[in-house]
Order: C-alpha cells, then sequence, then structure tokens
C-alpha cells in the first residue's frame, strides 16, 4: 500500500515531535508499505528517511491557509495513495480519499489564546470558528481518527458525532530530558521551590498557583514558584500580577533554559505542579517523574488518566485547594516519596513504538485489513 503522511508540521514544537517519533518508529516497523512524507522545503533537515520503503517530497504549502484546502487536496489526488494520514485535524477537508487523522485535542476551541484587547484580540480570536468547522468535517469524513487519549476520544463522540468504533485512541510518549545535569546556582533559585515549565496561555492556569502560594506564604515564606519557559505577552502579564500581589521575590521567571538546567531543576525541586485546564495528554509530568520529583496535577481534562496514581490532583478552579494539597506533599516525605516510585513505573507504560503499532493498526483499520496476529 502507498500511505502519504502530512510532514508539514515538523517545525511545530508538539506535533513535529509527535510526527517525527511516529516516523522514525514506523520506519522500524514496517517493511512491506510504501510511505511518501510530505516535507516543506524549510523543514527539510528536520527528518530524513532511513529506511528504503520511505521517502521525502517537498511540498511548500504552509498549514492555516487557503492553499491548505484548495491546492493540497488536488495535490493529493494527483499522487494517488491507498491512505492518507494528516497529523493535524485542520488539513485537507476537502480531501476525499481514504484518510487517518489526528486530533491532538480540543484546547483552541474552548479557550482563547489571542494577544492583546479589545478589537484585536477579537478578530484573532475569530480563528476558532473556521478551526471548529474544519475539524467537524474532517473527523465526520476520516476513515479513522487517532486520539491520544480516552479524553480527546469521548469529547469527540459527545461534541462532534464522531462514531466511536472509528476512532483509534494512540497515548504519546515522553521523551527523556537529554544532557547532563547543570548548575543552577546562576539562576538564582532558592532551596524550597515548586517547578513548572511549558507555556504561559491562559488555559495553562498559572495564575491559579500565583494564588496558591499567596495563601501558602505565612506557612511557607521562603517557598518559590519557579517557572521555565519562552517569554511572551502571557508571561509578561503573569509578572505583572506577581507583582501587583507583592510576590516579586517569591515568583521566579527563568526563560529560556538548557535541558541540562531543565534536568537539575526537576531533580532540585519540592514538587512539580501542572494547573492546566485542558491538554491533550500532558507530556510534562511525564518528562519530568524519571528525575524523581513528585507531580501535583489539576484534576482536569486527561491528566488523571495520563498521570494515573503517580500524581497528586487538585482542584483547578480553587487555589485553596490547590494550596492544601501544596502544603500536605511538603510535610509529607512518605507520600512524596511513594509519587517518585509511582512515577518511574508509570512513565515505562508509554513508548513511541506503541505510538507506532496502534497507529499501524488505525491504518490496517481504515484500509480494510485484518488486524495483523
Amino acid at each position: 500500500m502507498k500511505i502519504i503522511i502530512d510532514g508539514r508540521m515538523l517545525y511545530w514544537t508538539g506535533v513535529g515531535r509527535y510526527t517525527k517519533a511516529l516516523l522514525e518508529n514506523l520506519e522500524q516497523l514496517d517493511k512491506r508499505n510504501e510511505y511518501l512524507v510530505l516535507v516543506r522545503k524549510a523543514d527539510w533537515k528536520l527528518w530524513e528517511p532511513k529506511s528504503g520503503n520511505f521517502m521525502r517530497m517537498e511540498v511548500n504549502i504552509d498549514p492555516y491557509t487557503f492553499a491548505e484546502q484548495l491546492r493540497l487536496p488536488r495535490l493529493l489526488e494527483e499522487l494517488g495513495p491507498d491512505l492518507v494520514h494528516f497529523t493535524v485535524p485542520n488539513a485537507g477537508v476537502f480531501y476525499l480519499g481514504k484518510k487517518v487523522v489526528t486530533v491532538h485535542d480540543l484546547t483552541l476551541l474552548d479557550f482563547d489564546t489571542s494577544r492583546g484587547t479589545g478589537l484585536k484580540k477579537w478578530l484573532r480570536g475569530l480563528k476558532r470558528l473556521p478551526f471548529r468547522l474544519v475539524l467537524w468535517a474532517n473527523t465526520r469524513t476520516a476513515t479513522a481518527v487517532v486520539t491520544p487519549t480516552v479524553y480527546v476520544k469521548e469529547q469527540l463522540v459527545r461534541r462532534f458525532g464522531v462514531a466511536g468504533g472509528k476512532i483509534h485512541v494512540t497515548p504519546l510518549a515522553a521523551d527523556p530530558l537529554l544532557g547532563k545535569s547543570e548548575p543552577i546556582e546562576k539562576l538564582g533559585v532558592g532551596k524550597d521551590f515548586l517547578l513548572y515549565w511549558g507555556n504561559y496561555y491562559p488555559y495553562k492556569n498559572v495564575g491559579s498557583t500565583l494564588d496558591a502560594l499567596k495563601l501558602l506564604s505565612v506557612k511557607w515564606p521562603n517557598l518559590q514558584l519557579v517557572l521555565a519557559g519562552k517569554p511572551d505577552y502571557f508571561q509578561e502579564q503573569l509578572t505583572a500580577r506577581a507583582k501587583e500581589m507583592g510576590m516579586g521575590e517569591q515568583v521566579k521567571f527563568l526563560g529560556f533554559v538548557s535541558d541540562g538546567e531543565l534536568v537539575s531543576l526537576c531533580k532540585a525541586a519540592a514538587l512539580l505542579v501542572l494547573p492546566s485546564l485542558s491538554e491533550g495528554f500532558g507530556l510534562q509530568g511525564l518528562e519530568a517523574m524519571p528525575h524523581g520529583v513528585p507531580v501535583l496535577a489539576a484534576n482536569a481534562s486527561c491528566l488523571p488518566e495520563v498521570y494515573g496514581e503517580a500524581a497528586v490532583y487538585f482542584d483547578p478552579h480553587d487555589p485553596k485547594d490547590q494550596a492544601e494539597k501544596i502544603d500536605d506533599l511538603l510535610r509529607n516525605d512518605e507520600l512524596r516519596e511513594k509519587l517518585v516510585r509511582a512515577g518511574y513505573d508509570r512513565v515505562k507504560m508509554y513508548s513511541w513504538e506503541r505510538t507506532a503499532r496502534r497507529t499501524l493498526a488505525a491504518y490496517r483499520n481504515a484500509l480494510g485489513l485484518k488486524p495483523e496476529a
């Protein structure tokens, strides 16, 4: 069979990691089918085929463009594949051949990530409407749909009427934080700190942890919240909020840190706090667990499904509950050690090879082939 995989998003952080890991593992698992991977010229060096049945094709059609909806389907029809895998749900809605569509999450539908205020913010927020329509159309016309969690699957069934039988849950995996531990003294972090890393979109709910830390400041006056992530508009808002709350010394924004520094931060942190209101999988917790940091996460979206008993959960809408859970964990060495041990075991449940095997099963189902023994 000739299978086309849409790799035009290799430069995206999350989707790019997923696509590259999928390709690398499919190359190891499938030596029979022919694969053609669509790659933009700018991303040509991000992935190189190593198996003889995998090839690249330069396709300079950018995501979220009219060309993606008009030119891409015509190109695919000319190529005549047996199956196309769209690694995001926004591409090629007018392609009517057999296709597998990956839906990572529905966050963009539920939360506004647009910057600024007033009319500019409102206009940017309108992008959610066409995305909703394209997602609805692609999931309804897809031969098979892939999601990283049962949570996302159930959302598609309930909200978009997608037939549950054609949705394949293919959990992701956490890449290890590479790099040798590096000194973090120069970062200016204290002895006792909570750690968060990632972006600062409003749905990440980092402001709730600021509120929780404020509530804890009487009991734990030296406790810091250390945040690592690329500075942006939303981080600037949080920085201003921390100063207004009189917490400038307790909240430390590090900006970008190296992998080695992040490893050292995980080893030194009292807790990793993940207050997000919406995730499709939640890789940060799994990335941190091998480094022995206990995880405290929001009882929201897919996080309890992914972390299981390897995390303690709090109500993300209640800073008091978050503060109480932080306080409990800081006082309970036995519970923290239990979480660390559970984290070591939890990470072993996930692998990119498993992701690829389940994706192959989705391909076979879409092609009308029997499951492999």
